[in-house]
């Protein structure tokens, strides 16, 4: 290398220090967030700063602490690995630092964090209703599809279109849904059973919902 290109210097509080809320664990109340924390980039600074007020609000007024676990939101991954390992150059949050990284998607994000922001006052009852209503027939779904099984003959022009195995045995439409590039609304269109539960219950057929 014959002369360098970009680099980045600064100076930061080893962020060992710091609790998981974000506060320092010397000085109480005083949270610290972004490229302090020797993190560098600006989703990285946002989060931080976002949990930091989110916990200097609770701590004002005598509420219990927010935090998100690595199993949470990535979040937690990134505070986690800041508080526990520390770091020895600019900190960046990438997904292969994340063991729960197939749970972590931007399609569960209302299921998996809806509930918190509305016990922190962030998230609408309007909201928090629909959530509960998308849990529910989610789970009525998943139930009735677990009843209702399929013969081979039926999902086997779709498998061929798709590449996927053929079908060897009766077997019930959740099992089925599990195969790569398996769609919910294909499925059903092999199926009177499936479009005779969905029509009874309105559930729409252009749904690309995949259970895994």
């Amino acid at each position: 290398m014959f002369r360098p290109g970009y680099a980045i210097e600064y100076d930061y509080f080893p962020p060992t220090q710091l609790t998981y809320t974000l506060e320092t664990k010397l000085i109480k109340n005083l949270f610290f967030a972004g490229q302090i924390n020797g993190t560098t980039g600006y989703e990285e600074a946002a989060c931080q700063g976002l949990m930091a007020g989110i916990n200097a609000h609770q701590a004002v007024h005598a509420l219990n602490p927010f935090t998100l676990g690595r199993n949470e939101a990535y979040i937690g991954v990134l505070i986690d690995d800041l508080i526990n390992k520390g770091t020895d150059e600019p900190y960046r949050m990438f997904t292969s630092r994340a063991e729960y990284r197939t749970l972590l998607r931007q399609d569960n994000a209302d299921i998996r964090l809806t509930a918190k922001g509305f016990d922190l006052g962030l998230a609408s009852e309007e909201r928090m209703f629909h959530v509960k209503q998308k849990l529910e027939q989610t789970e009525k779904l998943k139930r009735q599809l677990k009843d209702i099984s399929l013969e081979p003959l039926e999902t086997q022009a779709y498998f061929e279109e798709i590449s996927s195995s053929p079908q060897q045995e009766r077997t019930n439409s959740i099992k089925l849904l599990l195969r790569p590039n398996v769609q919910l609304n294909r499925l059903i269109e092999c199926s009177e059973a499936l479009q005779k539960y969905l029509r009874m219950f309105h559930v729409k057929q252009g749904s690309k919902s995949r259970f895994n």
